[in-house]
């Protein structure tokens, strides 16, 4: 008899929605404090000596958000907690620059990229979670057993149904004998009872994704491959324009005089930020001009008929532009990056969702 010895880590059945909802409820805190302090004129809670900053009301729905997990078992409470760590989580991040600084500086340059590196981590963490799993028999007694709990509180549709018999199956062929009995015990008790499922009613947020897949297959492939071109376009701009100005300073006569005025725009745009020279300003010019060579690679090979090389130059470019161009972009100009952010991830959809569904299909 062979047994595993390892510690074995198993997701839960919905670890990647529930991962997906704390994501969110972050990403809404912050730019919603953020907004709310910019409307009102930054107010401050208290009076006199105290002021209760909105880092302690992060803590605190976090607190709760692990008692809720720790006391309670059922289904819905996870929901709750997942709500509960991003808003806190949210609550709390907002202020780190209080406290990565001498002089208690919420506004102090580094605390936005801060703030959206760790949002950029759990945004990956969610990826990883959501990939599926090699079929492990000891993993899916694990998993059936707590589809086994929702059936106790009636929550188990039929999609929900088939994993739970899908899990003891695959289960009943684990090494262990106590693990295969025991599933195979379950599986024929749970197929002899006939077990009435509620119908299937996908989530709020199955419910918008299925909502945007039938909008875009509406819009059909040429159409879905012209707004990836647009936005392919509008990235690759800032690669010509750098180009452009840099053949302008080697080719004309006036070249000293536009070097410094260039310098001069560059301190001066520093000086806006608040970012302490104009070494973020070239950095992020830089940058700039990387990821739109890479958008005006992906534009020669779209327009060439190459679609496979083509999609793979346009996710190159918008993860550059998703973790190191919008790193710098936040240094620079703070939570005003939030808008052309989200547009970016606007794209990286377009442009997985066009892989998925047009691509994938041919090989």
């Amino acid at each position: 008899m062979s047994i595993r010895t390892s510690i074995l880590l198993v997701e839960r059945e919905r670890a990647a929605t529930l991962l997906l909802i704390s994501v969110i409820t972050f990403a809404f805190t912050v730019s919603g404090v953020r907004l709310f302090l910019e409307l009102t004129g930054y107010p401050q809670v208290g009076g006199g000596v105290l002021h209760i900053a909105h880092l302690l009301w992060g803590g605190l729905a976090m607190f709760l958000g692990l008692l809720i997990a720790l006391i309670w078992d059922n289904p819905g409470a996870l929901y709750v907690t997942s709500i509960l760590s991003g808003v806190g989580i949210g609550l709390f991040i907002d202020e780190v620059g209080k406290f990565i600084t001498k002089t208690n500086d919420y506004f102090f340059p580094p605390a936005a990229p801060i703030v959206y590196g760790l949002f950029l981590a759990v945004v990956l963490l969610y990826l990883f979670v959501r990939q599926k799993r090699q079929p492990d028999p000891q993993r899916a007694m694990i998993l059936a057993l707590e589809g086994m709990k929702e059936v106790v509180y009636g929550q188990v549709d039929e999609l929900e149904g088939r994993r739970i018999l899908e899990n003891l199956e695959l289960a009943r062929q684990s090494e262990d004998p106590n693990i295969a009995a025991l599933a195979a015990s379950l599986h024929e008790q749970f197929t002899a009872q006939k077990a009435t499922f509620t119908a299937y009613r996908p989530g709020p947020l199955r419910r918008l994704g299925l909502t945007l897949q039938r909008w875009g297959r509406k819009l059909g492939q040429k159409w879905h491959r012209r707004l990836i071109l647009i936005g392919l376009a509008l990235n690759a701009l800032s690669a010509v324009s750098l180009l452009a100005l840099a053949l302008l300073l080697l080719f004309s006569p006036d070249a000293d005089q536009l070097i410094q005025q260039v310098a001069q725009d560059l301190m001066a745009a520093a000086q806006a930020a608040d970012a302490g020279g104009p070494v973020g300003q070239i950095v992020h010019g830089i940058l700039n001009g990387v990821v739109g060579l890479t958008a005006l690679v992906g534009i020669y090979q779209l327009v060439r008929g190459r679609e496979r090389s083509g999609m793979n130059w346009a996710l190159i470019q918008i993860v550059l532009s998703l973790t190191l161009l919008q790193l710098v972009t936040f240094y620079l100009t703070q939570f005003s990056a939030i808008i052309p952010t989200i547009i970016q991830f606007l794209m990286l959809g377009l442009i997985l969702t066009y892989q998925n569904w047009y691509l994938k299909t041919e090989d």
